[in-house]
């Protein structure tokens, strides 16, 4: 690849940073071995469990979600309800939200007519096939919809009290929420859009690399041979099993001192030029 498509790694990569952004805390979450949100303590109510358990109890709806499609024009649809969020007790005196829909609205309107059924009358049991099998995870309350949370239970004075000061260490802001349908669809997309921006880096590192080695092979062709350099070697002439006369000469001749040596000339002529 010569060049990074551009055009192309930009929005695949936030597409797939969003994605991860997203859904990555609640794979996380699903991870974990889920526990009965029944039988948890007040003190072990928090943020991040994965839970799952029957649902038996329920107070009130104190909120609704509503959708709605805003034309091109500025009008919109008549907006529908798409989304409850109920009351329910939990630990030993604490109260979270639980995030209902609309395939589910029936069973829970069972369950919250059976739970004040039971309040109100002291005769009265529950209602054994008025529940629910609900998995999912705890997660922070945004802030509008603790406003509302903690509103339900100042008008209907349930701690004896409108004050949100006395409310407030008993309506805690958790909700379970259900895991999201499109978690691992939305998962695969993340990494596919990485892994696809990792390609094209590989790709185009891999296309330098081969081009970079193909120019030093084109330049290495150009260029006059030359033996390799060899550090630290030395050269020396091969053994013969020549040995050189002794320094000193056997004869006492004096043309064979060693400062003579080498000289190659007739001897009588040698010595008339020495006499000249």
């Amino acid at each position: 690849m010569k060049r990074l498509p551009i055009g192309v790694m930009v929005p695949t990569l936030v597409i797939g940073i969003m994605a991860l952004f997203m859904v990555l805390p609640e794979f996380f979450i699903s991870l974990k071995k889920p526990v009965d949100f029944n039988m948890l303590t007040d003190a072990e109510i928090k943020s991040g469990l994965h839970v799952e358990g029957d649902v038996y109890l329920i107070l009130d709806t104190f909120a609704t979600e509503e959708t709605y499609t805003k034309n091109s024009d500025g009008s919109r649809t008549p907006s529908k309800v798409s989304g409850y969020y109920y009351i329910i007790p939990v630990g030993e005196e604490s109260y979270i939200g639980i995030e209902g829909s609309v395939d589910n609205r029936s069973a829970f309107k069972a369950i919250d007519d059976s739970t004040w059924a039971w309040l109100t009358d002291a005769a009265a049991d529950l209602d054994p096939n008025a529940y629910y099998h609900y998995e999912g995870y705890i997660e922070e309350m945004d802030e509008e919809l603790y406003q509302y949370f903690v509103e339900w239970f100042q008008d209907m004075e349930w701690f004896e009290t409108t004050d949100a000061a006395q409310i407030t260490p008993y309506a805690l802001p958790l909700m379970i929420k259900p895991m999201s349908p499109g978690l691992m669809p939305l998962l695969i997309i993340g990494f596919a859009m990485i892994a696809l921006n990792v390609l094209f880096v590989v790709l185009h590192m891999n296309y330098k690399k081969k081009a970079k080695a193909a120019k030093a092979a084109a330049v290495s062709s150009d260029e006059p041979w030359a033996p390799p350099a060899s550090a630290g070697t030395t050269y020396s002439a091969p053994d013969t099993g020549y040995t050189p006369p002794p320094s000193t000469p056997a004869s006492g001749d004096p043309w064979d001192a060693p400062d003579k040596q080498g000289v190659r000339c007739r001897r009588r002529k040698c010595e008339q030029n020495m006499k000249g």
